[in-house]
């Protein structure tokens, strides 16, 4: 009586035919309960991912103090490393002060001129008037007394001369009371306004140039790398500090393009790694628009099988159970057509 798991009568295959045969078999059976236990989902492999910021100065300096090391928690706004760089702060000192002064001649012009600058002005102009009309009798008293000869030519001349002078001075004085009663020009004032304009937005660039010596948390996170030493010098837009969020962790995984179409964004995803029964919720937050892989452009029903699309997946917050770098598998659960209300990537 042949054993029970032999092939019975003629049918029975022999040699490496019967092996080959056996084999298929199983390939099938495994593939057959691979599909039943899909029960609708698209699963895919990727390792964990977290979302990095490197903190950087615009302007550079040497590095005056570091606050935090690797490992420390920080929040948004707190204070990570102080520069030092004495040219940024001398230019800010000195365009503190150019505004200041706009803004002193700005309000000078806008007021006007006193009361007693007009009163000094009219004294003057009158004063002058005097001026002019001693100096105008005296020149005529001066051309009488050369007539008779009893004067030179040249006390002729200074007499002249002297009234002219005044003539000129009192015209002087005159135009200076007239502006003064006048007041500030309006193309004065408005030259004025936009060099003070000028002179702050000068003042905001310096400022902002110092802030940047200052390094403070943009998230709320930990530090994962210092790059910089403190009291090396530090070059403008390198990195010193590196944060990471272990909040906003995420995967990648690859989807065979005949499964892309049942996913679509906002589709819910479930996370599992090794070691760990627990399983972390998270969602599909971007697909990728182009095939990884792009053989020749006829494809055979094989080859359109091993096309594959980058699915991301925003994992929920774990409490600081998942760790960057960890392997996982990633079960995403397609919703019906109008359940969701992103769509795939065109």
């Amino acid at each position: 009586m042949p054993p029970h798991d032999a092939w019975p009568g003629p049918h029975r295959p022999h040699g490496a035919r019967g092996r080959a045969a056996r084999v298929v078999l199983a390939f099938v059976l495994g593939l057959g309960a691979g599909c039943g236990n899909d029960g609708g989902g698209v699963t895919g492999s990727g390792t964990i991912e977290m979302d990095e910021v490197d903190v950087a100065s615009q302007v550079g300096g040497r590095l005056e103090r570091l606050l935090v090391d690797e490992g420390d928690t920080v929040r948004i706004g707190d204070t990570l490393a102080v520069l030092d760089q004495g040219e940024v702060i001398a230019a800010l000192g000195a365009r503190a002060a150019e505004a200041e002064r706009a803004v002193s001649q700005l309000k000078d012009l806008q007021a006007g001129a006193r009361s007693q600058e007009v009163d000094a002005a009219r004294a003057d102009l009158e004063a002058g008037n005097a001026q002019w009309q001693l100096a105008r009798t005296e020149a005529a008293r001066a051309e009488t007394l050369y007539l008779h000869h009893v004067v030179s030519a040249s006390e002729l001349d200074r007499a002249r001369s002297g009234r002219d002078a005044a003539a000129a001075r009192r015209v002087a004085l005159k135009e200076r009371y007239d502006l003064l009663r006048a007041g500030t020009r309006t193309d004065q004032v408005r030259g004025a306004r936009e060099a003070e304009a000028a002179a702050r937005a000068q003042l905001d660039a310096a400022r902002s140039r110092a802030h940047e010596l200052v390094l403070t948390a943009p998230i709320d996170g930990v530090v994962l790398l210092r790059s910089v030493n403190q009291g090396e010098v530090v070059a403008p837009s390198v990195p010193v500090l590196t944060l990471g969020n272990p909040d906003r962790l995420w995967m990648r995984v690859f989807i065979g393009a005949p499964k892309i179409a049942r996913v679509r964004r906002d589709d819910p995803a479930g996370v599992r790694v090794t070691g760990d029964p627990h399983v972390y919720r998270g969602r599909v937050v971007e697909i990728a628009s182009k095939a990884e892989f792009t053989p020749r452009a006829a494809l055979t029903e094989e080859e359109r099988a091993n096309l594959v699309f980058g699915v991301k997946i925003q994992i929920d917050s774990s409490g600081g159970a998942l760790k960057p770098g960890l392997p996982a598998d990633a079960r995403i659960e397609p919703q019906a057509a109008g359940a969701s209300s992103g769509g795939r990537v065109p």
